[in-house]
């Protein structure tokens, strides 16, 4: 232990009243600049002036006692005696030994004696054990802080009568020669909107101030403007200001120089025509619609739009309300206040927004939008009633085919088309030239004599449609891939026999019948994937679903070895070949 650390603790406690002291001096300065600026207000409302230089003046002389005092606070050396007079008040137990120990005063060349070393130490231990900076309470802390911030807010307050704030955030426009400020001046409002004038004097405030306007085509009139309580201010309005217009003041038998309001207006659209022009196949006849912003129409329709705007633009166009802020560009006039847009073929149904910009850089305060629905050329609707789904004729049969068809435009020719053991269709046609949403009946007979159906072997079959495309050329529509697997004529008359006899011939095998149908069923499922492969085309899933198809045709093949190896009957090997 020595002096130095003494000294450092005595030191902790009087940076605490340095502070004490820096709140009460600021205190003091803050709350004295409020009473000047307090009193500054009242005069010049009294005498109707205002004084733009109190503001800042005022502002800077505070700033600057404040800064004096700060220095003043902390140049000043503590007084050790005196703070340790504090703490001996404060802790009676110390019993003057602080205050012997502060006044010795050693040499650094000589060695302390018994009692300064003891004296010493004894208040350095106290030190320690007791926080002498609570000599200083902290409420008494806390309590110079609020008051010195509670100053400071009355002091700002105080300067905020003193501001002298422009209205709607608008500086004076024009200024007189005897202190009058004009606001707004020359300037330039929205149709529609209010002009509010205001008159701010620097001298002596008249006793009524007018507000003279004149309009082309409309007679000359007046405004009185009416005086605001707290400032000498003077303000009027106009409402709903239509065409340009000049103003000028008139006071104590003068006026003011006339001052021009130009009015301006943001683009917008008045009126939006459609005209429809759609594809050849559709047979239909160009279509006219007034006034719409929404447009349905079948892909490959060209739309030509003619809009009718409240004034010239400098641009137009349309932008998409996609990730990719499609744009569409429209043409303009720099005379006319109209826009168009000539054979423009949507591809997908959006919504637009229409953005105007006119020569000013004014833009259009609404995006007007414009929803364009395309609808798709729907493929011909194909359905078979009869038969329904996979029937196992035999050799013999007759089977009666029946459907309709239905497009949303017209078909082309429509009809049947079957394949014998996997050879190439045969289209038949039953039927062409259906009107738009009309529904056609058609009906066959296939006699499968006359195919030379042989059993065992599977016949296909599907209805198809053909219409016009999108890109104009004939398109062609399958249906549902159906099967007809032609049994033997005397299959059941063989297991009906077997059954009722016990002896004689024994039956064919039971697992080489049972064989090939399971291979029969196979090769359905895979020719009905594929068929919905070719259908459907390319989708997100066709890769994996292209090598499922061709898995199963690799285990198809090799049960039909196998089958092919153990086939005894005619049928079996017919099956044998038609699977590979």
């Amino acid at each position: 232990m020595n002096n130095d650390f003494l000294k450092s603790r005595l030191q902790r406690v009087a940076r605490r009243y340095q502070w004490v002291d820096v709140w009460r001096r600021l205190s003091a300065c803050w709350a004295a600049a409020a009473l000047v600026a307090v009193a500054v207000v009242l005069l010049q409302r009294a005498t109707g002036q205002t004084w733009p230089l109190a503001l800042p003046l005022l502002m800077a002389l505070a700033a600057g006692v404040a800064v004096v005092q700060l220095f003043v606070s902390f140049s000043k050396a503590p007084d050790s005696r005196w703070i340790a007079r504090k703490i001996e008040a404060k802790h009676p137990e110390l019993n003057g030994v602080l205050l012997t120990a502060i006044q010795q005063d050693t040499d650094s060349k000589q060695e302390a004696g018994y009692l300064q070393y003891r004296v010493i130490q004894e208040a350095t231990a106290h030190s320690q054990k007791q926080d002498w900076r609570r000599v200083v309470p902290p409420a008494r802390f806390v309590v110079g802080q609020a008051v010195h911030l509670f100053a400071l807010g009355c002091f700002l307050f105080a300067l905020s009568g003193l501001r002298v704030a422009p209205i709607h955030g608008e500086a004076p426009k024009w200024t007189g020669g005897d202190g009058l400020s004009v606001t707004p001046g020359d300037t330039t409002i929205e149709r529609g909107d209010s002009l509010v004038v205001l008159a701010r004097f620097g001298g002596a405030l008249p006793p009524n101030v007018s507000l003279v306007i004149r309009e082309n085509g409309a007679a000359q009139r007046s405004v009185t403007l009416v005086k605001s309580l707290a400032d000498p201010v003077f303000g009027g309005s106009v409402a709903e200001v239509a065409n340009d217009l000049t103003y000028h003041l008139e006071y104590r038998g003068e006026k003011t120089r006339d001052f021009k309001v130009t009015v301006f207006e943001h683009p917008k659209l008045v009126r939006s025509d459609v005209d429809l022009k759609f594809p050849g196949y559709t047979k239909l006849a160009p279509k006219h619609i007034e006034d719409t912003r929404r447009v349905s129409a079948v892909e490959g329709t060209a739309l030509d739009f003619a809009l009718q705007l409240n004034k010239p633009v400098k641009s137009a166009k349309l932008v998409a309300r996609n990730k990719e802020k499609t744009e569409v560009p429209l043409a303009v006039s720099p005379d006319n206040a109209v826009a168009t847009l000539g054979a423009f073929v949507p591809t997908k149904s959006l919504t637009y927004d229409l953005q105007l910009i006119d020569a000013e850089g004014r833009a259009n305060k609404v995006a007007a939008p414009f929803v364009i629905d395309v609808q798709p050329n729907r493929a011909p609707e194909i359905k078979l009633a009869s038969p329904r789904g996979d029937i196992r004729p035999s050799a013999l049969e007759e089977v009666v085919f029946e459907g309709t068809v239905w497009d949303d435009f017209s078909t082309g020719a429509f009809g049947l088309a079957y394949s014998v053991a996997g050879a190439e269709p045969k289209y038949i046609e039953l039927g062409r030239d259906g009107a738009a949403k009309e529904k056609r009946n058609f009906s066959h007979l296939m006699k499968l004599e006359e195919l030379g159906a042989k059993p065992d072997e599977l016949i296909s079959w599907f209805a198809w449609a053909d219409d016009t495309g999108p890109d104009g050329q004939v398109r062609r529509t399958s249906g549902d891939l159906y099967f007809a697997e032609v049994r033997p004529f005397d299959e059941i008359f063989r297991e009906s026999q077997n059954m009722e006899s016990g002896d004689g011939e024994a039956p064919p095998p039971g697992g080489q019948r049972n064989q090939a149908r399971k291979l029969t069923e196979l090769q359905k499922q895979i020719i009905s994937a594929t068929w919905k492969l070719q259908r459907t085309g390319a989708t997100s899933n066709y890769a994996e679903d292209a090598k499922v198809v061709s898995d199963a045709q690799a285990q198809a093949l090799a049960q039909a070895e196998e089958t092919a190896a153990e086939a005894r009957s005619p049928g079996q090997q017919a099956l044998w070949k038609t699977v590979t």
